[in-house]
């Protein structure tokens, strides 16, 4: 199976949260498939350095991609994530045994950008201890394809690839984006978004730009 992505994401500030790993209980989570470009893994001890193919991912990692760069890893429960060029993300809980015992669980920061998967055993059997965490919102899923995106408002001078917020387009399967202010359900083919944290989220009535041009997944 391989993802890739044909056109890259304008550049975008990198963002250093490194509050978004507090509490995590460090672990492994995957192991690199392939690297294209100039892709950067953040230790929990907060060392970085060149993302090789075949490199574990662990708990508490980050990995960040620049502009026209990508990865894709294959974690530990049998799922597949391809991350998007300029994205910066974090793995902050990926816990599985190795069998359906009840404690699988998976956190994942997504500090800017976006990302693709297919999720394996945790978003199968354990799917309210499976999240996407952003500054304006949490995706949750149902056993999915589908493909979260955070664009954060661009800074003086930038412009972003798409109006600021959060979206998840599902491919496959079932997804949710949920603020303060309410919960989108989000069905194949559709798109989910919300602006900011004060906002309710909505299905938006077309594909946006930005998810055209990705390419679609191989079989397994």
């Amino acid at each position: 199976m391989q993802f890739s992505w044909k056109n890259p994401l304008k550049a975008l500030p990198v963002l250093l949260v490194l509050a978004a790993y507090a509490g995590a209980v460090f672990g492994a989570a995957g192991n690199v498939q392939f690297v294209i470009g100039d892709v950067k893994l953040v230790t929990k001890a907060r060392e970085t350095r060149a993302l090789q193919k075949g490199a574990e991912i662990n708990e508490g990692d980050r990995i960040i991609t620049g502009a026209s760069s990508s990865a894709q890893i294959k974690m530990v429960d049998g799922g597949f994530i391809a991350i998007r060029p300029n994205t910066d993300m974090g793995f902050d809980t990926y816990r599985y045994s190795g069998k359906e015992d009840g404690s699988e669980s998976a956190v994942v920061s997504l500090l800017q950008g976006g990302f693709r998967t297919i999720t394996g055993v945790i978003g199968r059997t354990n799917k309210h201890n499976y999240n996407i965490k952003t500054e304006t919102a949490t995706i949750g899923i149902r056993g999915t394809d589908h493909e979260p995106m955070y664009i954060p408002p661009p800074l003086p001078g930038e412009t972003a690839i798409g109006e600021s917020g959060v979206y998840d387009l599902v491919n496959a399967g079932s997804a949710y984006i949920q603020t303060s202010q309410g919960t989108v359900a989000i069905n194949p083919n559709e798109v989910g978004y919300v602006p900011d944290i004060n906002a309710t989220p909505t299905i938006l009535p077309n594909l946006p730009d930005f998810y055209k041009t990705s390419a679609r997944p191989m079989a397994r």
